[in-house]
């Protein structure tokens, strides 16, 4: 089933900052199939804006850059630091970026969160004004179309 209107705005919301909206679209993602929809949402923008940062002209940024991200957003976002294991955050990003697998310790649950962190890091320091996200968004609802279709 393509990606809907609702699971886009529901990201939307959350990329932009509104989060009393995004928490009330996400809440009314009840079924299974709408849940699994916008993980694929999810994991397709995170994908999108992983490539935006650490691939230039083609070139793709080496593990000590990743790196350097990680600690860096952990250093300045406390509280999301708590909840960001970043050897699991190197992992994903790096697997991301076809440079390495993730571990199979790592649990479903730990992974959207871990995914949930880095993208909203990620479009914070992109700063992208209305009209970008929105083509920032088409693009990765495109590609998560092709992966849920």
């Amino acid at each position: 089933m393509p990606i809907t209107d609702h699971q886009l705005a529901t990201l939307r919301a959350q990329l932009a900052g509104q989060m009393d909206e995004h928490e009330r679209l996400l809440d009314q993602l009840e079924t299974e199939e709408s849940q699994a929809g916008y993980i694929a949402l999810v994991t397709a923008a995170f994908f999108e804006a992983v490539d935006r940062k650490f691939i230039i002209n083609d070139k793709v940024a080496d593990d000590a850059e990743v790196i350097e991200f990680i600690a860096y957003q952990r250093s300045a976002h406390p509280v999301a630091a708590e909840q960001m294991d970043p050897t699991v955050a190197e992992q994903v990003v790096l697997h991301a970026l076809d440079k390495g697998p993730i571990s199979e310790d790592i649990d479903g649950e730990t992974l959207l969160g871990t995914k949930i962190l880095l993208l909203a890091a990620l479009m914070a320091e992109a700063d992208l004004g209305e009209s970008e996200l929105d083509i920032f968004l088409a693009k990765a609802r495109a590609e998560a179309d092709e992966h849920v279709g």
